[in-house]
């Protein structure tokens, strides 16, 4: 039988967990596995490396955030208050992490996980999938393919929309090139396969490897991406609708 004096220690002891469990969750920005790469009024950009057997720390999302993954790894995604959720995650999965969300995640393969995360500073509305399950739980609503509007050489498929924001995927064939053009927004670029940029004389650039992303101005000249090996080449695009003003 519990004594009343055990019964109120316990009762005075749990609120004192609670808030450690609560101090014990950071930011984003202060988990020691993902490095920002690349800040702007639309986006922060993440390049996340854990080591096997490693774990990403307790963290909070802040807002809205789109996880790209890099590599076939199995994990285990803990949130306060619910089960743990033992997952194989694929090479070019994408994830919505909506603004609010609280988790840690144990890499419990031999694999390495990699990931690049971009964070969403415009406030999303109206998150939906379109041709992937980006947002889990959700239905899918994959539009009709328009061939007008695809990058010669290869394909574009959207994959997740917002109200401010579309992403798409965009696969070149091998030994192919594809024009991209964001017709006047600002656009990211992720880049899951190594692949080649030259510019409009077909003069080569620079070589962007797995997990390197180009930021593109909406006034930025159309960039050419050629792939030169004998695999497809996938390559995640963020286009983002100019920020409305006040009024």
């Amino acid at each position: 039988m519990i004594s009343r004096h055990s019964l109120m220690a316990t009762i005075l002891f749990f609120p004192f967990v609670c808030g450690a469990q609560e101090q014990n969750v950071i930011p984003l920005k202060s988990e020691p596995h993902h490095h920002l790469a690349l800040h702007n009024d639309y986006v922060n950009v993440y390049s996340v490396y854990v080591p096997p057997h490693d774990s990403v720390l307790l963290h909070k999302h802040q807002v809205d955030a789109i996880s790209i993954v890099m590599s076939d790894s199995e994990i285990t995604v803990r949130a306060p208050g619910k089960p743990d959720s033992q997952q194989k995650v694929v090479n070019g999965q994408l994830r919505f992490q909506s603004a609010g969300y609280v988790h840690s995640t144990s890499i419990d393969g031999a694999t390495a996980y990699r990931n690049v995360t971009v964070e969403l500073l415009t406030p999303q509305q109206s998150p939906r999938n379109l041709c992937a399950a980006v947002v889990l739980g959700q239905p899918i609503n994959c539009p009709e393919s328009s061939p007008q509007h695809e990058p010669r050489g290869g394909s574009a498929q959207p994959q997740f929309q917002t109200n401010e924001t579309k992403v798409t995927l965009i696969r070149i064939l091998p030994q192919q090139s594809a024009i991209l053009d964001a017709q006047g927004l600002s656009q990211l670029v992720v880049v899951l396969d190594d692949v080649g940029i030259s510019d409009s004389d077909h003069n080569p650039r620079k070589i962007l490897h797995t997990g390197d992303f180009l930021w593109r101005d909406p006034r930025r000249a159309p960039d050419i991406f050629i792939n030169h090996s004998a695999n497809e080449v996938r390559l995640v695009s963020f286009a983002f609708q100019p920020a409305r003003s006040a009024e």
